[in-house]
């Protein structure tokens, strides 16, 4: 669910609504055109705030609760508070008798409470925020079985490339995330003419650790249907029966990344000596060690340049399918540079499973499941442990000192990575090998790694998006009256 908000348009427009803000009193007869008097009379039991020190500077009003029922969402500000900043509640609609508060947050705005609006559309409704004079930002959230969760989520910003030639330019970078479906899409543009300078749309991995429970509402495996990343043989493709990804997901432990991909399809073609006569998958990580994958290495005061060329950091596994007895799919290894020693020895450690998927005796399609050791893609050990050591330093570092620069601690605490794609080769006839259709989990091309997707490693106690349960306070009270 893409949702990208002319953000300027709508404050323009809104502005002259909530010029100064007004009391939550002095909209009681907007509000009755959708709600009862009963539900007005609950907002002050909901809101507790001091009615005559709050001005509501942006509502918005439907149904992101996923029952019919009209909800209502406000950014409240307090003219007494000394922060620039104002509480966005979510209140959804009780079966027509009440407003009952699900969801609290505060947001901060640069000059004016108005940076920070509203909207809906679906069952979906967003929060945009202005968080500083180069960046913008947006949530969607939405209610299921009582959880708010975070569908979406949106941030735009300008970043100064060094000046260090006439030829630099200012540049704006923009990414968006879908919870749900795993979609990313990524952008840098030349601020002063908007020219797109490199864009990127692909699925992001969530990898837990293996056997991690994950509740519900968070990202963890994706699926495709679409065409959107069928990059090759798509007039071969009779539909999603023919050729989509199913299912698919990640994870991983100290030595090993998991993946589990079920695909779609109607013949399953393997056993045949030439590897390009058999349905294969094939597995490409890029495993560049900067921050930014899509950047190259570049000195201080320099002007960074894109990653479209195979560099030293590209590895390929590709399983090809056994024939109808089989289990263990064929195993190609490839990368661009020679691989050492310890890597050819991990190399021997890869495993996979093969399995025909069938309905009613009739194939659909296959499972593949494998491992692939961090030792073969060059890791001394799971990123991840290093990142959880940073992560436990930097605590108690600010712990120690409050002076510490929020913006590294944010940049050095993102989640380890590792540049990803999954490329699903689908061959109809084994006769006309030249026929095939491929469909990737993101604009893949091969010799270019800004192409390539994420695999995103998830620490415990961490997760991909966010859910707040709205039922814990009335649980946790239970537990109490009962003596827990």
């Amino acid at each position: 669910m893409k949702r990208f908000y002319a953000i300027l348009i709508f404050l323009a427009l809104t502005k002259s609504v909530f010029s100064q803000g007004m009391p939550i009193d002095s909209l009681t007869d907007r509000f009755s055109l959708t709600f009862n008097k009963e539900m007005l009379a609950s907002l002050h039991e909901q809101i507790p705030v001091r009615y005559d020190e709050q001005r509501v500077w942006g509502l918005a009003v439907g149904d992101f609760s996923n029952d019919t029922l009209a909800d209502l969402a406000l950014s409240v500000y307090d003219i007494d508070s000394p922060n620039r900043e104002v509480t966005v509640y979510l209140l959804i609609n009780d079966s027509n008798r009440s407003f009952r508060n699900v969801f609290r947050k505060k947001y901060s705005y640069v000059e004016s409470p108005i940076e920070v609006g509203l909207t809906t559309e679906g069952s979906v409704v967003t929060v945009i925020q202005k968080s500083n004079e180069q960046q913008w930002n947006q949530e969607g959230f939405s209610v299921y079985a009582g959880d708010v969760v975070l569908i979406d989520d949106y941030e735009t910003q300008n970043e100064e490339i060094p000046a260090a030639s006439p030829k630099a330019k200012a540049m704006g970078h923009s990414k968006y995330r879908d919870y749900e479906t795993l979609l990313t899409k990524e952008s840098y543009f030349a601020t002063k003419d908007g020219q797109i300078m490199m864009d990127a749309k692909y699925f992001t991995f969530p990898a837990y650790s293996r056997l991690r429970s994950v509740y519900p509402g968070y990202g963890r495996d994706m699926s495709d249907t679409t065409r959107q990343f069928i990059i090759k043989g798509v007039d071969y493709r009779r539909d999603s029966k023919d050729l989509s990804i199913h299912r698919a997901l990640a994870a991983f432990d100290d030595e090993y990344i998991y993946f589990s991909i079920t695909v779609y399809d109607d013949e399953v073609w393997g056993g045949n000596e030439k590897p390009e006569a058999n349905d294969r998958l094939s597995l490409w990580f890029d495993t560049w060690g900067s921050s930014n994958r899509f950047f190259k290495k570049v000195k201080k005061g320099a002007i960074p340049n894109f990653r479209t060329e195979t560099d030293s950091n590209i590895y390929n596994i590709t399983f090809t399918m056994p024939d109808v007895g089989g289990r263990t799919a064929k195993l190609m290894l490839s990368s661009a540079i020679t691989l050492s020693d310890a890597q050819q020895e991990a190399g021997k450690q890869i495993r996979s499973v093969f399995n025909r998927d069938t309905t009613n005796g009739v194939v659909t399609g296959y499972t593949l499941k494998v491992r692939i050791p961090f030792a073969f893609l060059g890791f001394e050990s799971n990123p991840i442990t290093a990142f959880e050591n940073r992560s436990s330093e930097m605590m108690f570092d600010e712990e120690q000192s409050k002076t510490s620069n929020k913006k590294d601690r944010k940049e050095d605490l993102e989640f380890p990575f590792i540049g990803f794609t999954a490329v699903v080769h689908d061959i109809d006839n084994p006769s006309h090998p030249e026929e095939v259709t491929m469909q990737a989990t993101s604009n893949f091309r091969q010799n270019d790694p800004t192409s390539f997707g994420e695999l995103r490693l998830i620490p415990s106690g961490k997760f991909y998006g966010a859910v707040k349960p709205t039922y814990m306070k009335q649980f946790t009270q239970e537990l109490l009256r009962a003596g827990y």
